[in-house]
């Protein structure tokens, strides 16, 4: 019996071996038929991962919105409250909360707001912006220039920036887009997709207030007038509209409740009129930016002219799709251009469209399609061959500038060259010279842009004021949850980067009396930070025998850490980093 058994076992366990060396190479089969298939899908994902990821937690908060945003989002989950939220224990108003909300959401994993936690909203809402432009652009174009656009997008100067910042506007970039190409599907295709436009507009709306509806609408209604198709517009499945429209008014008047309904007013009027006829800041001329698209779009910059061009004979010729996009572009630059607060930030809504009027003019050209004018497309060519020439010269230069012996540098620079262009002569065998050019441009500006932000990340953590700071009072005083902390008359810019680099709230001190009572206070450890210039003048009334000072000083910002005097410190004496303060 035993020995029938084993039999049995040795005959099931040979069928199972024959059975997984029969699946195996049927699975790797199915690998790669994906990868064939999808080739370009996944490498659209891999670099863009890598583009808004990469290191997006380690630099400090140093930038003046991305700190605003963090703290509102600190006192919210300190204080509990969702709905009214405040800054410095003062009601905020200026912004809605739906970015504050997100923040919050991934910082209560760790009970606390992060350079990570409060970028992540931003780059998961530009790497989501990157896949909504290629499944489109696919759908209705081709999938290579679906890539295009996404590249092309994902590596401009402007939208690969935000994407790794703490501010709503790339949010705002993704429900815009969410909803026009909603739209475009409902028109298209099923109206059903209708109600994926509305609930894009609540979340826009969410953001940054109406001017998401403006956008939204107006371009609809530009593309349904060029269609002659206004009639359209009345079939938008407006009851579903309806319905977030009531939301949106319940969510106001429970605000309104506990703020009051005059403020409300006041901040409305103030965000969004003020800033279209007399902005406080941010005013600009007209011109604005027609003058910093150039700098804001690059490296693909050039291409833009020839892109409006393009967009504009493929809408004489019927191309409902381009004129569908071409009309987005040009509503939101024209409304931008109208009104008179500007930033390149409000740019961002505009380089999807902008990137897929790119991408199908660089396909047509690709593939040798009949393009008019005949010389648009002599342009791209010319265009794509000095940006390869501009990339080899980068090679050559980039790596000799970043290591301290010259002659390494060079050295490096040879080899990775000699690499690219091997690969470029391999490549070329299978593929065209324009194909190639383009294809090695995208590349190196993805590279490009990596070490761009591990650059900054060596130089935040090494160099900024925040770092610096907290990493001066952990080394010389030692762990901070042992210490009472307080500012004395710190400047709001100051003060929020006090806040953020030490994640907690610091109270202020207006007067030298309290000041005085504070450090002499018998049932705790005090440390004030004072600005040094202010520390200056008061030092004379305030310091004693019991009291010592640390200084931490950068280019722009330095202060002065005044505490209690212990046995181990009793030798200390002021301590001075004297670092360049770059802002990032």
């Amino acid at each position: 019996m035993k020995f029938a058994h084993l039999c049995l076992l040795f005959g099931v366990s040979v069928r199972n071996n024959k059975l997984r060396d029969e699946i195996l190479p049927m699975e790797t089969n199915r690998l790669h038929a994906f990868l064939k298939q999808h080739h370009l899908f996944c490498i659209l994902v891999s670099a863009s991962i890598f583009l808004f990821f990469f290191e997006l937690g380690s630099r400090s908060f140093e930038i003046k919105d991305a700190r605003r945003f963090a703290e509102i989002t600190q006192e919210m989950i300190q204080g509990g409250s969702w709905l009214v939220l405040h800054k410095h224990g003062e009601i905020y108003m200026n912004k809605p909360p739906m970015l504050m909300w997100l923040i919050a959401l991934f910082s209560s994993i760790g009970h606390q707001v992060t350079p990570l936690t409060a970028r992540l909203p931003s780059a998961i809402a530009g790497f989501s912006s990157i896949l909504v432009i290629y499944y489109f652009t696919q759908k209705f174009y081709n999938q290579r220039a679906a890539f295009i656009a996404a590249i092309i997008l994902a590596t401009s100067h402007r939208y690969f920036w935000y994407g790794r910042s703490a501010f709503p506007d790339m949010l705002f970039t993704l429900f815009i887009t969410l909803a026009l190409f909603s739209f475009y599907l409902g028109y298209k295709q099923n109206k059903e997709f209708y109600i994926g436009m509305h609930l894009s507009m609540f979340f826009a709306t969410l953001t940054k207030g109406p001017l998401g509806i403006i956008f939204i609408l107006s371009i609809i209604v530009a593309f349904l007038a060029f269609q002659r198709n206004l009639k359209t517009f009345k079939e938008l499945k407006w009851q579903w509209g309806s319905i977030l429209i009531i939301i949106m008014v319940g969510i106001c008047i429970a605000y309104c409740l506990k703020v009051g309904f005059e403020p409300f007013i006041t901040a409305i009027k103030r965000e969004f009129l003020t800033r279209v006829n007399k902005p406080v800041n941010n005013g600009e001329p007209f011109y604005y930016y027609f003058v910093n698209i150039w700098a804001d779009f690059l490296p693909w910059s050039l291409f833009i002219p020839l892109a409006a061009i393009y967009a504009y004979k493929k809408w004489r010729l019927g191309d409902e799709y381009i004129t569908f996009i071409f009309c987005w572009a040009i509503l939101v630059f024209t409304i931008l251009c109208v009104a008179k607060a500007k930033h390149p930030r409000y740019m961002l809504p505009l380089y999807p469209a902008l990137s897929i009027l790119m991408a199908a003019l660089i396909e047509d050209t690709l593939k040798e399609s009949v393009i008019l004018p005949s010389w648009l497309r002599s342009s791209v060519r010319w265009i794509i061959f000095t940006m390869i020439g501009l990339t080899a010269i980068l090679l050559v230069i980039v790596p000799a500038y970043f290591f301290n012996y010259s002659w390494v540098g060079i050295f490096v620079s040879l080899i990775i060259l000699l690499i690219a262009m091997k690969v470029f002569f391999f490549l070329r065998q299978k593929n065209g010279l324009v194909n190639m050019y383009f294809a090695m441009c995208m590349l190196i500006t993805v590279i490009g842009w990596g070490i761009y932000v591990h650059c900054l990340t060596i130089h935040s953590r090494n160099e900024t004021f925040g770092t610096k700071l907290t990493y001066a009072i952990e080394k010389d005083l030692g762990d901070l949850n042992t210490y009472h902390i307080c500012g004395y008359e710190l400047g709001g810019s100051l003060w929020n980067i006090v806040n953020m680099s030490l994640n907690m709230y610091v109270p202020m001190i207006n007067s030298i009396q309290e000041l005085k009572a504070f450090m002499n206070a018998p049932d705790h450890k005090p440390l004030c930070i004072v600005e040094k210039k202010i520390f200056e003048k008061i030092k004379d009334y305030v310091l004693d025998d019991s009291l010592n000072t640390l200084s931490v000083c950068t280019t722009k910002r330095q202060v002065t850490l005044i505490f209690k005097r212990n046995n181990h410190t009793d030798s200390m004496r002021p301590v001075y980093f004297e670092i360049p303060d770059i802002k990032n």
